[in-house]
């Protein structure tokens, strides 16, 4: 199993040389969309995703998992084998803390995933691009694609756990789980933010942007691993808290995604890493 301080270590073999457009990445969401719940699946999504940041010139990694079998409260079996897809940005100064950014990839079974969450899988290959685009970046940032998110959070707590062994500095986790579905078409996000310097740029940017903002608290997405380990960690998503969840949320005609939405939450997030990465 490849560990974070090997990641972070090769600081050689994960400089980026990145001659990046809009053209570089996929311009449409679309092409992650489809069921990834099985090990088969999911290992073609990840396949993908490689493909993807190779594309554009970035070194994606793959970072396997093998926790065994568990048996499930209900009785059936849980297979915990996976892969997360890590990829780096380093900083342009010396001594820096590191960012992550991410978002899970898979899916239940029987559903194609679109606004979960290709849209945030989407979002985090744009938000690669950006970064890396930006001349100066006072921190590093690691992107990566989370496995097993469905089932109990499994890829981002192998992750976030390997993180706190390696001794690393984190400055912060930035979590994208569906922005895909507006269906009142008010364009709120909700945002489950700590208080402090995270609350205040995310809210700052929201306001720039003319993004409204529900705040919110919750547990069921992948920020919550990087919380267990004692981590600052941050969620957006779409508003659940006014009842504005898409209705094809784990069904098999989860199927679209609204563009102009997600690409709000894309320029919200970039507009945030602006402010945190610049010197």
């Amino acid at each position: 199993m490849t560990t974070i301080r090997e990641i972070l270590g090769r600081c050689m073999a994960c400089l980026l040389v990145l001659v990046l457009s809009a053209s570089a990445y996929a311009s449409d969401p679309g092409i992650l969309t489809g069921e990834r719940a099985s090990i088969q699946q999911r290992a073609e999504a990840a396949d993908m995703l490689v493909a993807q940041l190779n594309r554009a010139g970035i070194e994606g990694r793959r970072m396997a998992y093998d926790l065994g079998t568990v048996r499930r409260e209900e009785g059936s079996l849980l297979d915990r084998r996976g892969i997360n897809i890590v990829a780096k940005v380093d900083a342009t100064v010396q001594d820096a803390q590191t960012i992550v950014i991410g978002a899970h990839y898979d899916t239940v079974a029987g559903s194609p995933g679109a606004d979960d969450n290709a849209s945030g899988a989407y979002a985090v290959l744009r938000l690669a691009e950006r970064v890396a685009d930006m001349p100066r970046r006072r921190h590093n940032v690691v992107f990566v694609w989370f496995d097993q998110e469905e089932v109990g959070l499994v890829g981002s707590r192998v992750f976030a756990k390997s993180w706190k062994r390696s001794g690393e500095s984190l400055h912060s986790m930035h979590n994208i789980d569906m922005i895909g579905f507006d269906g009142n078409g008010d364009g709120r996000f909700d945002l489950d933010v700590p208080d402090g310097e995270l609350a205040d740029l995310y809210l700052a940017e929201a306001d720039r942007l003319g993004i409204p903002i529900a705040r919110d608290t919750f547990d069921g997405s992948d920020h919550a691993s990087f919380r267990r380990m004692g981590f600052r960690a941050v969620c957006l998503s779409q508003d659940f808290s006014n009842k504005d969840a898409n209705p094809d949320w784990h069904r098999h005609t989860d199927v679209e995604i609204d563009r102009a939405y997600m690409e709000s939450g894309i320029d919200l997030v970039s507009g945030v890493m602006e402010r945190l990465l610049a010197p």
